[in-house]
């Protein structure tokens, strides 16, 4: 039996809603309802989707019975602003669901958290965890046992070898590379085309090849 597909409220209006909202037009599950987004005009539209207002919408939008909810801000200066726009919406009692572009490859046993975002591309393999909030951005490629934290953030092309550990809200630039059992601490930014061989301590800045 087919069921209409349920309302969402995007939480952002940049070049990451852009892409969600691409997403969620492949998904069957969902439709985009609108935009909160606190720097943008109310009535401006973004591929066909209209910006109501701000993020203090939200209890208005709940009350009026939308459910669903998805942060579609990308990674600023740090995680924060998505972790917080997160537990924003938790608060508030709205579900968050993992939305899984339709041109990705996971394996049967991968685990998604609650808010977790897979762009095209990906591959995600055995035995994996994916925490709630984190984004794995466009052709990222995670291995078998890997284990990533909450609200952490993977740029497009990140490769992940086998048995990596990422910490909570650590980001991961564009085509950075860490070798397998190596653990990224919280906090921990590695740079675009690094390529890490040792572990990372929390909140660290690493970069090069190897990553320093």
């Amino acid at each position: 039996m087919n069921h209409s597909p349920e309302s969402i409220i995007l939480l952002g209006g940049g070049g990451h809603a852009k892409v969600l909202i691409d997403l969620i037009l492949h998904c069957e599950s969902f439709q985009v309802l609108g935009i909160l987004d606190p720097e943008l005009v109310i009535g401006h539209t973004i591929k066909g989707i209209q910006v109501l207002g701000t993020d203090a919408m939200l209890t208005e939008v709940y009350e009026q019975g939308i459910r669903h909810a998805a942060v579609a801000v990308g990674s600023t200066e740090s995680n924060g602003l998505r972790k917080k726009l997160f537990n924003l919406c938790r608060d508030l009692g709205f579900q968050q669901p993992a939305l899984i572009h339709h041109q990705t490859v996971l394996a049967s046993d991968v685990k998604l958290c609650e808010g977790s975002q897979i762009m095209a591309g990906a591959i995600i393999q055995t035995d994996t965890e994916i925490g709630e909030g984190v984004v794995v951005n466009t052709g990222s490629r995670i291995d078998h046992d890997c284990r990533i934290g909450k609200h952490a953030f993977l740029a497009p092309g990140v490769t992940l070898c086998g048995g990596v550990s990422v910490g909570e809200s650590a980001f991961l630039g564009a085509g950075a590379v860490v070798i397998q059992g190596v653990n990224i601490g919280e906090n921990a930014v590695i740079a675009a085309g690094a390529v890490v061989t040792r572990d990372v301590r929390d909140g660290a800045l690493v970069k090069g090849v190897p990553a320093k």
